[in-house]
């Protein structure tokens, strides 16, 4: 079981490191009893009691389910939070699974990397039924060494970005998903 108090934290998304304070203290997360969950100092609802994304808000990376919706397309550098929207409005990423790490002693992280990479990759094929050849892209969230260690974290978050198609509208993991398309003038405006 896992203190509220807790040292920064690092997760990284393919090379790039995020950081986050606290897991606890940034999102009220209810967990004895059904509740909705809101977002500290947004003053409003971003999940349903369902889980389901209801409104567009900063999310904490620790937090993130699968189905959920992201756009934060230039995130990079050390971040703790993402912009979660719902999957109905044109986002750039979404989180198709979430995977532990089996070993007890932090590998080293290139040995995550790797080890993140396939499950990843089998999880887009099992889950999914993609393939890269579907023209997606898989990214993920790492847990840190400081993290491995200090908090006990072994959770992978698989991403699905999507750098060629611009925005997505729908949800890959709902089989919804389509590409959203904007005309020179709708982007001029």
């Amino acid at each position: 079981m896992h203190s509220q108090s807790r040292l920064p934290q690092e997760r990284s998304v393919g090379a790039v490191t995020r950081r986050s304070t606290t897991r606890v203290g940034t999102i009220i997360a209810v967990a004895l009893g059904a509740g909705t969950l809101a977002a500290c100092g947004g003053g409003g609802e971003i999940r349903a009691e369902s889980g389901e994304v209801i409104a567009s808000g900063s999310w904490s990376v620790f937090d993130l389910e699968v189905g959920d919706c992201i756009d934060d397309a230039g995130a990079e550098g050390d971040i703790s939070e993402v912009l979660l929207v719902p999957c109905a409005d044109p986002h750039t990423q979404e989180v198709f699974a979430t995977v532990e790490h089996p070993d007890d002693a932090y590998p080293g992280a290139s040995e995550v990397a790797l080890w993140a990479d396939a499950q990843c990759l089998g999880e887009l094929q099992s889950s999914l039924g993609l393939t890269l050849a579907d023209g997606l892209f898989v990214s993920y969230l790492l847990p840190s060494f400081d993290g491995w260690n200090k908090n006990s974290d072994r959770t992978v978050v698989c991403v699905l970005v999507f750098p060629t198609r611009g925005s997505v509208s729908g949800s890959y993991v709902s089989g919804d998903a389509v590409e959203v398309v904007v005309t020179t003038t709708e982007a001029a405006a």
